[in-house]
């Protein structure tokens, strides 16, 4: 069982499509922040079924986390919605803590972006002040994940743009920072991959591309 949340963005769609592509063989549960977004046949072409939650409400994420019942979570979620209140802390923070109280033993691979926690000090001034709260935000939700107890991968692409290339390299070195844009595909591969892995708990990889 596979709960992705952040399902509907371009980058969940893009791993949805290509573990479907892959044959996965576990069922996938698609979480959306609106009703109607299930409405999308996207999402029953490619076989995932469709949970609704506001990843800001904890009793949403909870809900979604039980009736699931993943052993597998997956988090894109990040930005900020109509009211401006940015989710890459809160709703990780909400759907990490979700998924503790269903089920201590699951597995979750959080997606973050380079920067984020030792990687700060190391980018320009620029970067900082473009998307300082955004990796500040997910830098939170990188601690709290890895302070959870669960079995945890994160993942921190960098710049991400549309295209056909699957390629995509993994890196452990956080000193390592991918200094090239990547497409969502090669992230969605990088995902399915560790999605598939047994041994990655409780590393942190950079992604970039090949």
């Amino acid at each position: 069982m596979l709960t992705i949340f952040g399902a509907n963005g371009k980058s969940g769609r893009k791993l949805i499509a290509r573990l479907s592509a892959d044959g996965f063989s576990d069922s996938i549960t698609a979480v959306l922040r609106r009703p109607e977004q299930a409405e999308d046949p996207f999402f029953k072409q490619h076989g995932a079924n469709t949970a609704t939650a506001d990843v800001l409400d904890a009793q949403a994420c909870a809900a979604v986390i039980r009736d699931s019942k993943p052993q597998t979570v997956v988090s894109f979620v990040g930005g900020k919605n109509e009211e401006g209140i940015r989710s890459d802390a809160l709703g990780n923070i909400n759907i990490i803590a979700a998924t503790k109280a269903a089920n201590p033993q699951a597995r979750f691979v959080l997606i973050t972006s380079m920067g984020c926690g030792e990687q700060w000090d190391m980018m320009s001034e620029p970067f900082k002040q473009a998307l300082g709260e955004a990796v500040r935000a997910k830098t939170e939700a990188e601690i709290y994940l890895k302070q959870s107890g669960l079995n945890w991968t994160i993942l921190r692409p960098c710049g991400l743009a549309d295209g056909e290339d699957n390629a995509y390299t993994l890196t452990q070195n956080a000193q390592e920072i991918p200094q090239k844009y990547m497409t969502r595909n090669g992230l969605a591969a990088a995902v399915a991959a560790i999605v598939g892995q047994a041994d990655s708990k409780g590393e942190t990889y950079s992604v970039g591309a090949a």
